[in-house]
């Protein structure tokens, strides 16, 4: 039998009421029997309660008599006050945040009705704090809710029943239409009934920010707004919830509204609808707003919605975090409300396959259908072309296309499977057509997204090329090609697209806008043996997701992760033990030979002053000790830095490694060079010989050679090219290739050369994996490669020549024999391989800093940075992440307990450094934007100076004369100081951008073999400048303006405009390196005159002469410090101000501080660290160690003056929309006109 809802409601009024009186009065009696029986009955009310939809106001409303329509709304709140208490309406069942009526109690006397009630919102997670009540009614409320804590709860997000909704529609029948129209209630200005004084009273309740709203675009006579709430944090511990900012935009979007002030009460009443659900929206508002909440209620309004596919998408993946099966490594945090989320139908209970299907797939709308038929039918007369046949029989040949139909059949029993394959088995290319192909064939190509992660830039170019060539396809990118990839600055890809190819910085990006990744349905990640930070990362959301998806039956985000043969198993086991499949590579023998045949091999003898040698070593010290000169402080750590490890000078000059029973077959000579070898550094002579040595006595092939560094390319490429054995027209086939190389440049490896022409290329690691040259037959391997390492408690970075592992070493072994047998020489020892080099490398993310990694987990609401990274294969160490951590709230990033700030919310979305990324936001506000730009790019990226290897000094000349040479400037570049290699930066790039925008690309080229700049670095600067900037733009800081297709010249004039006002300054030396320091702090140093600190060494008195000769020295609060040779700071001998900020540290023989600026007492007052005035001695500290010498007025001003800065910069940073226009505040001209003051006496 079917029970009236309208009856049962005025039912459970009645049971609930007495339940409660009797949880009460057995609580006064002490009861607990009586206590417990009425806890079980009201929870059991609550839940019938909430699959009815209703709550405990509409209970109240439903039990009582009908009244006239037009007094029923104010009869059921007045009656329903009547008789209670405010603490009995306090503890209203969890549901909302309601400011009551002010209602007369029986005596007459008017008491304020006034409750903030806990609630718990399935969509946007607030949490509000139960308002004090008595002790005995929140004893009760204790009692009688937590016996219900681990009881299943039916969610009240579910639409409500018909039958219910007209019930609670009763009450709105009396009431006059309006049509879209004002009612005279609010004309007269009711704030109590309008939405947007509704909205304004919650969030002001809840301490959140005043609603904002913005003006969207439509047509002339309609009005459109959308309205953004910043919410705050709520709660402690773990069971704190993440604020955020919000915005909405009103659903219905044919509704339009007639002005400004209609459209802004729509939108605000959906905010209210979608942050406070459970509020009686249709008592508390006037129509027709009240009406819109009915319609949502029944779901009339989301028709729009339900038909969208990334809607229900993203209300799948909502259903698997409440699904009961999920995993328990779900982060505690909830993600904030995005506009998407808000639009979601509420699907989340539903358990019908189909709806997941739908969700998950995207709806099979009839585009999506004929899509896919579209796809099969191209596929199926490509199987009848001939170059397709032809190029599908050389795929087949692969050691992979055997596992093609492995692999499918593990792909649709599991959601992760490890392919792990030798160099050469296809697995790059092919794995991913499969998949494609697959899903073609069964009519579902139309729904199919895969994205294949590369490491690096010129990786997944390359294998987009060609995989879009053995699909006998255009380019990629271009109509008709199904395959494309994105990397930085460059991007082939168009809505066709099915197969992407990216690196994994750009899927992680893709993250930050959809954290479920629920418009993808496989992700493929290559390369995962490398164990790059970004790499790591990424495994950790996807096992997360998959975890999150287990307990569903339906389609599921499927992952890939492709490896070598070397650890495939601690990939699998990661994953939960997935399935591997293992594929040979196909790959003609390759013999290998080690040093020690080398030495035989070429007769080679090893110099006794060559730097591989360690009687070299010997030598020099023998000459620095007969040498008082060569041998002052740091002199001979120099020397020695250049050719070798400082360990080695001791006594005995025998190579440590060397074991004479290992050689008894070699001859003597062999013996002697290997025990004099120093075996960390490269022998070039013995380099250049073998190169020579191959050439003329093996058969045709390409040489790849292995070296860490691009210098180390460059001073090889120099040896060979002066050569006449590989001069001429060889030396057009003397290739580098590195990750800097243009993509044009990149290219040409894969060419062939002409005939009995040898190609010989000498690249750094990224040969080791990412990319194959099929017409490689000879390996040279140095065994070394740079690494970037970090140490958390000194807070610096230092790279690192090491030593490979044995899986590096065989990755590059495997290089030779793609097209006949091929061989391996290895510049080390077989001792070395078998037992030195360690068996894998060490993961990145053990060994680089973090703080970049942990503002991303923070931005995607990944929950606790320690407990997230926690779950990666090799977690890192704990003072990396707290150091880490330190940083970001040193940088302002973060507050209170790892709280996201709006600063670090604009952060997150800047793919810079977190202090360049601050220095670009300052320099906005600050109206010098444009040369800001210029030192983001230059230093997020590399700087421009060549240093060809015979004409260092010309190279110096040139580049001090840029800071001098005011020809071509055309008064264009007014910045003129001298000690800043920032600036530097910015004068270079004017001068080149102005040259190639009034002379033409020639002249531009002249002017960087002039200056010996890179020209290709210049223009990808260009590049990044307009990315940068129009990231600025996405996040409201500047409005870009309208250009047309080829836009770069026109954007990046733009952004120079010095008329706009985020310019204005542009030309003003101090404003600029203030807002280095606001960038940079705490990176900065001082003399000893600008510290309180310093070694004992320091207090060593030099004379007035010395002092003269000598430049200053330079601490960081820890130690003496060091300003990079490559500065144009290192020779200076006097500076204007005892400071300078700088980039980073590196540690090599010395600390040395790369990338310097020097900056003013000023800027260290308004941007540094926390100030400590000394009133008697006139002295002002500042981070406990930069001193300053300042009348105390004058610091206690600056103090106030910090603190009206920081309240100014927090709103503009919150509220981006202002366009940060300096001239219009006066705390901000003020400090602008003081830096100018301060920069006129310096």
């Amino acid at each position: 039998m079917v029970t009236d809802p309208r009856l049962r409601a005025v039912s459970i009024a009645k049971e609930f009421h007495a339940a409660r009186l009797a949880a009460a009065e057995a609580k006064e009696k002490r009861d607990k029997k009586g206590q417990e029986l009425a806890g079980q009955a009201i929870r059991k009310l609550k839940q019938e309660m909430s699959s009815l939809g209703l709550s405990e106001d509409i209970l109240a409303a439903a039990s009582k008599p009908d009244y006239p329509s037009h007094q029923k709304s104010e009869a059921i709140w007045e009656d329903s006050m009547i008789g209670k208490d405010a603490k009995s309406i306090a503890v209203c069942d969890g549901e909302s945040a309601l400011d009551f009526p002010v209602a007369k109690d029986k005596s007459g006397n008017t008491e304020e009705r006034s409750s903030s009630l806990h609630v718990q919102d399935v969509h946007s997670s607030l949490e509000l704090p139960v308002q004090e009540t008595d002790s005995l009614e929140k004893e009760n409320l204790e009692e009688v809710e937590l016996g219900a804590l681990f009881s299943e709860d039916v969610s009240t997000a579910d639409p409500l029943p018909p039958e219910v909704l007209k019930l609670q529609r009763k009450e709105k029948l009396g009431l006059p239409k309006t049509s879209g129209k004002k009612t005279d209630m609010q004309r007269k200005g009711d704030s109590g009934k309008i939405p947007k004084a509704v909205l304004q009273q919650q969030c002001q309740k809840l301490g959140w920010g005043a609603p904002k709203y913005n003006k969207l675009s439509g047509s002339e006579n309609e009005f459109r707004y959308s309205v953004s709430v910043l919410r705050t944090a709520t709660g402690r511990g773990k069971n704190r919830k993440a604020g955020g900012l919000i915005t909405f935009e009103f659903p219905n979007q044919d509704e339009a509204f007639e002005s400004a002030e209609d459209a802004q009460n729509g939108v605000a009443t959906f905010a209210l609808y979608r942050l406070f659900a459970d509020l009686p929206l249709y008592q508390l508002i006037s129509e027709p707003y009240s009406s819109f909440v009915m319609k949502w209620h029944e779901g009339e309004g989301f028709i729009e919605f339900d038909e969208s596919e990334d809607l229900r998408r993203a209300s799948f993946v909502k259903s698997l975090l409440v699904n009961e099966g999920s995993s328990s490594n779900i982060s505690g945090d909830v993600p904030d409300i995005s506009l998407l989320e808000m639009h979601l139908p509420k699907l989340e209970q539903k358990t019908d396959d189909n709806v997941f299907i739908t969700a998950r797939t995207g709806r099979m709308d009839s585009s999506k259908e004929a899509e896919s038929k579209l796809l099969k039918q191209e596929l199926e007369n490509k199987l009848q072309q001939k170059k397709y046949l032809k190029m599908l029989e050389a795929r087949n040949t692969l050691p992979m296309a055997e596992f093609e139909d492995d692999l499918l059949q593990l792909l649709h029993e599991h959601d992760a499977v490890v392919v792990s394959g030798e160099t050469g088995c296809g697995k790059t290319t092919q794995v991913p057509q499969f998949i494609l192909d697959d899903m073609i064939k069964t009519g579902v190509g139309g729904f199919c997204n895969i994205v294949c992660t590369q490491p690096r830039r010129i990786a997944a170019i390359s294998v987009a090329e060609r995989v879009a060539e053995e699909r006998c396809e255009p380019p990629p990118g271009s109509n008709g090609s199904l395959v494309g990839y994105q990397v930085r600055l460059d991007s082939a890809r168009n809505e066709k697209t099915r197969l992407l190819f990216c690196t994994t910085g750009i899927l992680l990006r893709k993250l930050a806008g959809d954290r479920y990744l629920t418009d993808i349905s496989h992700v493929i990640v290559d390369e995962v043996h490398e164990r790059s930070l970004l790499n790591d990362f990424l495994l950790i959301v996807l096992r997360d997701l998959i975890e999150r998806q287990s307990s569903c039956r339906t389609s599921k985000l499927k992952v890939v992760l492709m490896s070598a043969t070397v650890d495939a198993s601690l990939f699998s086991k990661y994953f939960g033990g997935c399935p591997i499949v293992t594929a040979q590579g196909r790959t003609h023998p390759v013999s290998t030979c080690f040093l020690e045949d080398i030495y035989e091999n070429l007769e080679y003898r090893l110099a006794s002053d060559s730097p591989s040698s360690l009687m070299a070593i010997s030598t020099i010290k023998d000459k620095l000790g007969r040498n008082p000169i060569a041998n002052r402080r740091g002199k001979k750590n120099l020397v020695l830095g250049a050719w070798g490890d400082d360990d080695l000078l001791t006594e005995n000059y025998i190579n440590p490694h060397y074991d004479g029973g290992l050689y008894a077959a070699y001859t003597e000579r062999t013996h002697q060079n290997l025990k004099n070898l120093n075996e960390d550094v490269i022998d070039y002579d013995l380099l250049e010989d073998l190169i020579y040595f191959i050439n003329r006595n093996y058969s045709p092939g390409s040489i790849l050679v292995f070296l860490p560094g691009l210098g180390d390319i460059h001073n090889l490429l120099d040896k060979l090219a002066a050569s006449y054995q590989l001069g001429g027209l060889s030396g057009d086939w003397l290739l580098p290739l590195h990750s800097s190389l243009s993509a044009s440049d990149q290219r040409k490896v894969f060419q062939s050369p002409p005939e009995n022409i040898r190609k010989v290329i000498v690249a750094t690691d990224i040969a080791e994996t990412s990319i194959t040259i099929d017409d490689v037959v000879y390996v040279i391997d140095t065994g070394k490669h740079k690494e970037n390492r970090y140490n958390p408690q000194k807070k610096m970075s230092s790279i690192v020549e090491d030593w490979i592992s044995r899986a590096n070493a065989k990755q590059r072994h495997g290089r030779a024999g793609r097209v006949k047998p091929g061989n391996c020489f290895c510049l080390y020892t077989q001792h070395r391989y078998e037992k030195l080099m360690r068996p894998y490398q060490v993961p990145e993310m053990l060994r680089v800093p973090l703080v970049e990694l942990c503002l991303q987990i923070k931005s995607l609401s990944f929950g606790d940075v320690k407990s997230f990274l926690l779950k990666a294969m090799d977690p890192p160490r704990e003072e990396a992440v707290s150091s880490a951590i330190a940083t970001l709230y040193e940088v302002g990033a973060l507050e209170g307990y790892e709280e996201l700030t709006s600063l670090g919310h604009h952060l997150s979305r800047l793919p810079v450094d977190v202090q360049i990324g601050k220095m670009m936001l300052y320099g906005g506000i600050f109206g010098c934007l444009s040369p800001i730009l210029s030192i983001a790019a230059f230093l997020s990226y590399k700087l421009p100076f060549l240093y060809p290897k015979d004409e260092k000094q010309n190279a110096e000349r040139a580049k001090s004369s840029l800071l001098t040479d005011k020809s071509d400037s055309g008064g264009d570049v007014a910045i003129n100081d001298k000690q800043s290699d920032h600036l530097l930066l910015v004068i270079a790039y004017s001068k080149w951008v102005k040259m190639l925008r009034e002379k033409g690309t020639r002249a531009a080229q002249n002017f960087c073999r002039s200056y010996f700049l890179s020209s290709s670095v210049m223009y990808t600067i260009r590049d990044m400048r307009i990315q940068l900037g129009t990231l600025l733009a996405d996040i409201g800081f500047i409005n870009l303006p309208k250009v047309d297709g080829k836009s770069k010249d026109k954007l990046d004039s733009w952004f120079d405009d010095i008329n706009l006002p985020f310019n204005m300054y542009s030309k003003h030396s101090a404003i600029i390196l203030s807002m280095l320091c606001a960038g940079l702090y705490p990176n900065v140093a001082a003399t000893k005159e600008g510290s309180n600190w310093a070694p004992q060494s320091s207090s060593q008195t030099h004379s007035a002469t010395s002092a003269m000769q000598e430049p200053p020295r330079w601490f960081d609060g820890r130690r003496e410090v060091y300003v990079h040779p490559s500065s144009i700071n290192s020779s200076v001998k006097q500076f204007c101000y005892p400071f300078l900020v700088y980039l980073e540290k590196v540690e090599t023989s010395k600390v040395f501080l790369r990338d310097t600026s020097v900056i003013s007492p000023y800027s260290i007052l308004l941007f540094g660290g926390p100030i400590n005035v000394h009133h008697q001695t006139g002295l002002v500290t500042i981070d406990g160690w930069l001193r300053l010498t300042a009348p105390a007025q004058t610091a206690v001003l600056f103090k106030e003056l910090r603190l009206a800065l920081r309240s100014i910069l927090n709103e503009l940073i919150q509220k981006p929309e202002k366009k940060v226009a300096v001239t219009e505040n006066e705390v901000v001209r003020s400090i602008i006109r003081l830096l100018l003051e301060e920069d006129k006496f310096k």
